[in-house]
């Protein structure tokens, strides 16, 4: 002793001398010092009386052994345990903050500091938790290597004399060894473990406490199963940085999973409103925004639509999602929300509130608006704003759908506008009368309006409506003054049409147009049209074939006029020079085999001499023939034609 004795081979002489009971000088802390520690021992009663006022001259690892024995044996020996007790948690605590750790260390912070009191000591312990002792006898072994696959950075433990002590977590945990040249190694080497504390208990306490210590964390999350009340802890592992994107990720993908299975608990929604949207959008987009939506969060909702997009989103969500949206923004205008709106319509899914942010605001495509203002209607909404946008927009297109005409009835029923109403039916009537469309019975009946109550509407209108009452074989006495006056204008603006065929004799003979027949072409407006013919009088001569071009009368439509007598035939086709091509119509005849013309009139007259003659009904002929002749006479004996003397 005198000579400072302290190896291990020792200690069998200091066991002899403590037994025995001998009253030596530091031999008690002899024994303590040359025993080995590397396993546990019941040490005799006489030293641990002795060392519970005498153990400030051990040093921290054999005084941790002591301390360690003691509380080992505490149900056996409660009053020595009771003697220790006050020393062994200062001393613990104080070990704690300086890091130290082994089994002896991991009892006495097991026994005192496993139920912490506030944040500062759960993160003091936190580190020490999960510690493993591991053992294996091969020489060339320096370090230890832990990975976990959840955990970005693995974790190096050295070892000294075959032990380490390392942290693990979870048990899919890899561990590898280093030499001291880094080379590693896996399943060559043989070793055993040794977990050296239970944190059954102290896990949730230290996770109540607000430590976020990432194995905590990661231990606890692993091995627990979501609820509502440890929702946050998984919240706070999926933004640790300590963890690698692909984990973080997939317990993103849990905690979403977890709410859309939970989308009714409102104690929920304060972790939603402080969750990353844009971090749990990039795992699954469609399940967060469908519990956004469900927990009525809508502006969080929109704001990763907008970032987002929409894509795979139930189409009642989406619904839900729009009509609040366009509510809370006061029904002002917004690119976003009428992009959604039109989405939700387009797929069949609107309310109110959409069908009417739609009908303010929506400009196209005409398809859809004339959808919007039909569903609109179903609801019996006010569609006056609506209807005007439609029929302007109609207008401007040149749109000649006949759903316009349904459009314009509602609009007219609800004392629309002069001049949109006059503007849209200057649009109908010229697809009447140039494009040959038809005219439905509504359009007619506005025409009429508009003539009779002197509307300043285009020309078109009354040719269109002219056109439409040539149409009826005996019209109504009304249409008669209609006619006439539509007729008149056309005659002062020298404009003729086919359709003046149809007219009665009577209508044209004041214009000199009921002995005419007339050949008409459609080409576009501004073409250049030429007409070759042919006219076949009867007398056998050969067929000689004319040319000449023609007027344009309005809008492509170009009219030639032709007197043909009784079994006279026109042959006739067009060349259409557009400036891209020039287009050969195909030959048309026409032959004159009804007796026309005004009753009485030269014209008609004529008609039926040669009638009678092809016929060869000579004496009917004879009689016509006196009649025509003494007509004649008459007409120029009461009327002279005197020139005006030159002045």
């Amino acid at each position: 002793m005198k000579g400072e004795p302290r190896k291990q081979k020792y200690f069998r002489w200091f066991s002899l001398a403590v037994d025995q009971g001998l009253r030596i000088t530091r031999l008690y802390e002899y024994y303590v010092e040359t025993m080995d520690i590397s396993y546990s021992r019941q040490l005799p009663k006489s030293l641990l009386m002795y060392f519970a006022y005498n153990d400030n001259s051990l040093g921290d690892a054999r005084k941790a052994y002591v301390y360690a024995s003691v509380i080992a044996a505490k149900d056996t020996d409660p009053h020595t345990y009771e003697n220790y007790k006050e020393s062994m948690e200062r001393f613990a605590y104080r070990k704690l903050c300086d890091g130290q750790l082994d089994e002896n260390y991991a009892i006495l912070y097991q026994e005192f500091l496993f139920d912490p009191l506030s944040r500062e000591e759960g993160e003091r312990l936190a580190p020490k938790l999960f510690t493993h002792r591991l053992y294996c006898d091969d020489d060339k072994v320096r370090q230890v290597v832990v990975r976990h696959e959840q955990l970005q950075e693995e974790e190096i433990y050295p070892c000294s004399q075959g032990v380490a002590y390392i942290r693990i977590y979870t048990n899919d945990a890899a561990i590898l060894f280093q030499d001291d040249k880094q080379r590693r190694y896996a399943a060559t080497i043989p070793y055993n473990l040794k977990k050296l504390t239970d944190e059954e208990k102290v896990v949730s306490e230290l996770l109540k406490l607000g430590v976020e210590e990432p194995g905590l964390l990661l231990h606890y999350c692993e091995t627990a199963k979501m609820n509502r009340e440890n929702l946050a802890y998984f919240q706070r592992l999926a933004e640790l940085s300590s963890c690698t994107e692909t984990y973080r990720r997939s317990i993103r993908k849990k905690i979403l999973e977890f709410y859309a299975q939970n989308v009714h608990g409102q104690d929920l929604d304060k972790y939603l409103e402080r969750m990353d949207y844009r971090q749990y959008a990039l795992v699954d987009r469609t399940t967060l925004l469908e519990v956004l939506i469900s927990r009525r969060l809508f502006r969080q909702a929109m704001g990763l639509v907008e970032e987002f997009g929409y894509e795979g989103l139930e189409l009642t969500s989406l619904l839900k999602l729009t009509s609040r949206m366009i509510l809370k923004s006061d029904m002002a205008e917004d690119e976003e929300l009428l992009a959604l709106a039109s989405e939700v319509y387009r797929n069949g899914k609107y309310d109110e509130v959409i069908l009417y942010y739609l009908m303010k605001y929506r400009f196209g495509p005409m398809d859809e608006l004339l959808s919007i203002w039909k569903s609109a209607r179903g609801f019996e909404m006010e569609t006056y704003d609506l209807e005007e946008r439609i029929l302007s927009l109609l207008i401007f297109t040149s749109d000649y759908r006949k759903e316009g005409e349904a459009v314009l009835e509602s609009y007219v029923s609800q004392s629309g506008k002069e001049r949109i109403i006059g503007a849209y039916l200057t649009q109908v009537a010229y697809g009447v009368f140039v494009k040959e469309y038809t005219m439905s019975a509504f359009v007619r009946g506005r025409l009429e309006y508009a003539y009779l109550n002197k509307w300043p509407v285009n020309r078109i209108c009354r040719l269109a409506l002219l056109k439409e009452i040539s149409r009826e074989q005996d019209p109504k006495p009304e249409y008669i003054g209609i006619q006439q006056g539509i007729l008149k204008e056309c005659a002062k603006e020298h404009l003729m049409f086919g359709f003046f065929r149809r007219l009665s004799p009577e209508l044209l003979s004041p214009y000199q147009l009921d002995d005419k027949t007339f050949v008409e072409c459609h080409a576009a407006p501004g073409a250049k049209v030429t007409l070759f013919y042919s006219l076949d009088t009867g007398i056998g001569n050969d067929r000689e074939y004319k040319c000449e071009p023609l007027k344009e009368m309005y809008q492509g439509i170009f009219v030639r006029a032709f007197t043909l007598f009784y079994g006279e035939t026109l042959r006739y086709y067009f060349k259409i020079d557009d400036g891209k091509k020039v287009q050969k119509t195909v030959e048309r005849v026409l032959t004159m085999k009804k007796i026309e013309g005004t009753p009485g009139s030269r014209y008609q007259v004529l008609n039926q001499i040669l009638s009678a003659r092809k016929l060869g009904k000579k004496h009917e002929a004879e009689k016509e023939l006196k009649r025509f002749m003494r007509q004649e006479q008459y007409v120029q004996s009461m009327f002279t034609i005197k020139k005006e003397n030159e002045k």
